[in-house]
Protein backbone atom coordinates (compact mmCIF):
# COMPACT_ATOMS: atom_id res chain seq x y z
CA UNK A 1 0.00 0.00 0.00
CA UNK A 2 1.63 3.16 -1.23
CA UNK A 3 -0.06 6.74 -0.81
CA UNK A 4 -0.45 8.68 -3.66
CA UNK A 5 -2.02 11.65 -2.86
CA UNK A 6 -2.75 14.12 0.71
CA UNK A 7 -5.22 16.66 0.23
CA UNK A 8 -7.02 18.97 2.16
CA UNK A 9 -11.31 17.51 2.82
CA UNK A 10 -14.40 20.46 2.93
CA UNK A 11 -14.37 19.40 6.64
CA UNK A 12 -12.50 21.55 8.49
CA UNK A 13 -10.20 19.30 10.85
CA UNK A 14 -9.91 16.21 8.24
CA UNK A 15 -7.45 15.70 5.08
CA UNK A 16 -8.36 13.16 1.93
CA UNK A 17 -5.63 10.83 1.60
CA UNK A 18 -5.43 8.98 -1.80
CA UNK A 19 -4.07 5.26 -1.42
CA UNK A 20 -3.08 2.56 -4.13
CA UNK A 21 -2.06 -1.37 -3.98
CA UNK A 22 -1.74 -2.51 -7.19
CA UNK A 23 -4.28 -1.00 -9.34
CA UNK A 24 -6.68 -0.66 -6.41
CA UNK A 25 -7.02 2.78 -5.25
CA UNK A 26 -9.01 4.10 -2.14
CA UNK A 27 -9.70 7.37 -1.05
CA UNK A 28 -9.92 7.88 2.73
CA UNK A 29 -11.18 10.87 4.87
CA UNK A 30 -9.07 11.12 7.50
CA UNK A 31 -8.51 13.39 11.55
CA UNK A 32 -5.34 16.06 10.59
CA UNK A 33 -4.94 13.92 14.55
CA UNK A 34 -5.03 10.51 13.37
CA UNK A 35 -2.89 11.85 10.69
CA UNK A 36 -0.20 13.15 12.79
CA UNK A 37 -0.48 9.65 15.15
CA UNK A 38 0.34 7.92 11.66
CA UNK A 39 3.39 9.79 11.58
CA UNK A 40 2.44 12.59 9.06
CA UNK A 41 2.84 10.22 5.53
CA UNK A 42 3.87 12.39 2.40
CA UNK A 43 2.66 11.35 -1.00
CA UNK A 44 4.89 8.12 -2.43
CA UNK A 45 5.31 6.90 1.61
CA UNK A 46 4.48 3.04 1.85
CA UNK A 47 1.95 2.26 4.83
CA UNK A 48 2.46 -1.21 7.03
CA UNK A 49 -0.59 -2.97 8.50
CA UNK A 50 -0.57 -0.52 11.66
CA UNK A 51 -0.59 2.80 9.78
CA UNK A 52 -3.71 1.27 7.24
CA UNK A 53 -5.18 0.11 10.20
CA UNK A 54 -5.01 3.42 11.66
CA UNK A 55 -6.32 5.54 8.82
CA UNK A 56 -8.92 3.31 7.84
CA UNK A 57 -10.75 3.70 11.31
CA UNK A 58 -10.09 7.20 11.28
CA UNK A 59 -11.97 6.85 7.81
CA UNK A 60 -14.58 4.64 9.92
CA UNK A 61 -15.37 6.87 12.76
CA UNK A 62 -15.74 10.12 10.14
CA UNK A 63 -18.26 8.14 7.64
CA UNK A 64 -20.10 7.02 11.65
CA UNK A 65 -20.08 10.40 12.23
CA UNK A 66 -21.33 12.09 9.45
CA UNK A 67 -24.13 9.01 8.84
CA UNK A 68 -25.17 10.12 12.30
CA UNK A 69 -25.61 13.77 12.04
CA UNK A 70 -27.55 13.18 9.02
CA UNK A 71 -30.12 10.70 10.75
CA UNK A 72 -30.50 13.45 13.99
CA UNK A 73 -31.32 16.14 11.26
CA UNK A 74 -34.31 14.51 9.92
CA UNK A 75 -35.37 13.79 13.43
CA UNK A 76 -35.08 11.88 16.98
CA UNK A 77 -33.83 9.21 17.11
CA UNK A 78 -33.22 6.40 19.96
CA UNK A 79 -29.49 5.65 21.30
CA UNK A 80 -31.01 1.78 19.96
CA UNK A 81 -32.06 3.11 16.87
CA UNK A 82 -29.09 5.21 15.46
CA UNK A 83 -26.77 2.50 16.84
CA UNK A 84 -29.02 0.18 14.26
CA UNK A 85 -28.76 2.35 11.86
CA UNK A 86 -24.99 3.20 11.97
CA UNK A 87 -24.75 -1.00 11.71
CA UNK A 88 -26.93 -0.88 8.60
CA UNK A 89 -24.53 1.63 6.76
CA UNK A 90 -21.60 -0.98 7.68
CA UNK A 91 -20.25 0.47 10.56
CA UNK A 92 -18.73 -1.60 12.90
CA UNK A 93 -20.12 -2.30 16.46
CA UNK A 94 -16.94 -0.51 18.65
CA UNK A 95 -17.40 2.99 16.09
CA UNK A 96 -20.96 2.87 16.20
CA UNK A 97 -21.13 2.46 19.84
CA UNK A 98 -18.36 5.02 20.30
CA UNK A 99 -20.20 7.51 17.88
CA UNK A 100 -23.72 6.96 19.79
CA UNK A 101 -21.87 7.86 22.98
CA UNK A 102 -20.83 10.77 21.60
CA UNK A 103 -24.07 12.02 20.24
CA UNK A 104 -25.50 11.51 23.76
CA UNK A 105 -22.97 13.33 25.34
CA UNK A 106 -23.00 16.26 22.69
CA UNK A 107 -26.73 16.23 23.52
CA UNK A 108 -27.79 15.66 20.19
CA UNK A 109 -29.65 12.61 21.91
CA UNK A 110 -32.01 13.14 24.86
CA UNK A 111 -34.01 9.72 25.27
CA UNK A 112 -35.88 11.29 28.11
CA UNK A 113 -37.13 14.36 26.35
CA UNK A 114 -37.89 12.16 23.01
CA UNK A 115 -40.14 9.71 24.66
CA UNK A 116 -42.17 12.76 26.81
CA UNK A 117 -43.04 14.00 23.50
CA UNK A 118 -43.68 10.45 22.38
CA UNK A 119 -45.97 9.30 24.96
CA UNK A 120 -47.97 12.78 25.39
CA UNK A 121 -48.79 12.63 21.82
CA UNK A 122 -50.06 8.83 21.75
CA UNK A 123 -51.40 9.23 24.94
CA UNK A 124 -53.22 12.61 24.53
CA UNK A 125 -53.71 12.80 20.70
CA UNK A 126 -54.19 9.03 19.54
CA UNK A 127 -55.36 8.07 23.19
CA UNK A 128 -53.26 5.03 22.99
CA UNK A 129 -53.01 2.90 25.77
CA UNK A 130 -49.94 0.91 27.44
CA UNK A 131 -50.21 -2.35 25.86
CA UNK A 132 -49.89 -0.70 22.56
CA UNK A 133 -47.65 2.40 23.28
CA UNK A 134 -44.95 0.49 25.62
CA UNK A 135 -44.14 -2.30 22.34
CA UNK A 136 -44.30 0.71 20.07
CA UNK A 137 -41.64 2.67 21.96
CA UNK A 138 -39.27 -0.63 22.26
CA UNK A 139 -39.43 -1.54 18.57
CA UNK A 140 -38.16 2.48 18.33
CA UNK A 141 -35.17 1.18 20.37
CA UNK A 142 -35.84 2.59 23.88
CA UNK A 143 -36.09 0.82 26.74
CA UNK A 144 -38.71 -0.72 28.73
CA UNK A 145 -37.39 0.12 31.80
CA UNK A 146 -37.06 4.17 30.51
CA UNK A 147 -40.04 3.99 28.68
CA UNK A 148 -42.09 3.28 32.00
CA UNK A 149 -40.10 5.31 33.98
CA UNK A 150 -41.33 8.00 31.56
CA UNK A 151 -45.18 7.16 31.83
CA UNK A 152 -45.00 7.14 35.50
CA UNK A 153 -43.11 10.70 35.17
CA UNK A 154 -45.98 12.24 33.16
CA UNK A 155 -48.81 10.67 34.86
CA UNK A 156 -47.17 12.33 38.40
CA UNK A 157 -46.99 15.38 36.78
CA UNK A 158 -50.85 14.80 35.32
CA UNK A 159 -49.38 15.47 31.35
CA UNK A 160 -51.35 12.06 30.70
CA UNK A 161 -54.01 10.24 31.47
CA UNK A 162 -54.80 6.86 30.49
CA UNK A 163 -58.39 6.64 32.07
CA UNK A 164 -59.38 10.23 30.23
CA UNK A 165 -57.73 8.71 26.80
CA UNK A 166 -59.71 5.70 27.07
CA UNK A 167 -63.18 7.42 27.37
CA UNK A 168 -62.05 10.06 24.93
CA UNK A 169 -61.46 6.60 22.71
CA UNK A 170 -65.12 5.32 23.72
CA UNK A 171 -66.94 8.56 22.75
CA UNK A 172 -69.61 7.43 20.23
CA UNK A 173 -68.51 3.58 19.96
CA UNK A 174 -71.25 1.14 19.54
CA UNK A 175 -71.54 -0.95 22.73
CA UNK A 176 -70.57 -3.89 20.50
CA UNK A 177 -67.51 -2.66 18.99
CA UNK A 178 -65.89 -1.37 22.54
CA UNK A 179 -63.74 -4.47 23.42
CA UNK A 180 -62.38 -4.82 19.97
CA UNK A 181 -61.66 -0.62 19.86
CA UNK A 182 -60.09 -1.28 23.50
CA UNK A 183 -58.47 -3.95 22.54
CA UNK A 184 -56.67 -2.55 19.48
CA UNK A 185 -55.64 0.54 20.79
CA UNK A 186 -53.72 -0.65 23.72
CA UNK A 187 -56.35 -1.49 26.43
CA UNK A 188 -57.26 -4.43 28.89
CA UNK A 189 -60.72 -5.43 28.54
CA UNK A 190 -63.07 -5.58 31.26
Amino acid sequence: MKVIYIRPSNVKGYLRIGITDGGDDTSLTVSEREYAKAGSLLSGDVLDDEMLHTLKLSDERYRAKSKALRVLSYGDNSEGMLMRKLRIAGISQSVANEVVCEMVSRGYINSHRQLEKLISGEVNVKNSGPMKLIPKLISKGYKKSEIVAVIDDLISRGEIDFDAARERLLQGVAEDEVKKILYKNGYTVC
